[in-house]
């Protein structure tokens, strides 16, 4: 009994689905927009911007954007399965 419960377990686990998100992620999506987000999404892009934008990646850009992230202050949603 005892190990039908745990392959039952087991077989649950692995079946279920991996979830990266927290609890902070769902308050930071359904916060409601400052005066401030609409300032940043409307002001005009300068130079710079393009330039970031448009620059080659390098090797290192790719080592961090698949580190894994710790703490929930991290950036999770790009690399989150």
């Amino acid at each position: 009994m005892k190990s039908a419960f745990a392959a039952l377990l087991a077989l649950g686990v692995l079946a279920g689905a991996a979830n990266a998100r927290t609890v902070f992620d769902d308050i930071r999506d359904t916060a409601p927009r400052t005066v401030f987000d609409d300032i940043r999404d409307s002001a005009p892009r300068t130079v710079f911007d393009d330039i970031r934008d448009s620059a080659p990646r390098t090797v290192f850009d790719d080592i961090q954007d698949s580190a894994p992230r710790s703490g929930v202050f991290a950036d999770i949603d790009r690399t989150a399965p």
